[in-house]
């Protein structure tokens, strides 16, 4: 005898909750690949600064206005780490931040799937019952039917 079909009563809520939890996973991959990206950048800003530190050591060697240019690039690209420095510091946050949503979405989901569990266990447990009285009630009814076969002979 097949049963009612299960039906989870808040599934459009757990959808909607399971399309959160995926934009929160998408915008954690963008910050991680964003942090990459600037760590990346920090790794060329560095080099660069060593190299206008190599260039204004040269040109100590050389005149006056050699050292005041090899300074000054020195100068920008020291700014240039710094900034780069900073971004790297936001992106971290940035991760932080969206690794601590996809855990709270995450956790939403998790919950309504366990509702979705529960309830559907109950409905097991129904069907099953339901079966059950059904296959009872058949065999009393052929049992009345055999016993009333019985009597007549």
């Amino acid at each position: 005898m097949p049963g009612k079909k299960f039906r989870f009563s808040l599934q459009k809520v757990l959808e909607l909750r399971q399309h959160e939890t995926e934009k929160a996973r998408q915008a954690l991959a963008d910050a991680e690949r964003a942090l990459e990206q600037k760590a990346d950048a920090l790794e060329q800003a560095r080099d660069h600064l060593a190299e206008c530190r190599r260039r204004v050591d040269a040109a100590r060697r050389q005149d006056p206005a050699r050292i005041q240019q090899a300074d000054a690039f020195r100068q920008a690209a020291r700014q240039t780490v710094e900034a780069t420095r900073d971004a790297v510091e936001a992106c971290r946050e940035r991760v932080e931040r969206a690794r601590a949503e996809l855990r709270e979405r995450r956790r939403a989901e998790e919950a309504l799937e366990e509702l979705r569990s529960q309830e559907r266990d109950q409905h097991d447990r129904e069907q099953k019952k339901a079966s059950e009285a059904f296959f009872d009630e058949q065999a009393m009814l052929r049992h009345d039917r055999t016993d009333e076969a019985l009597s007549l002979l």
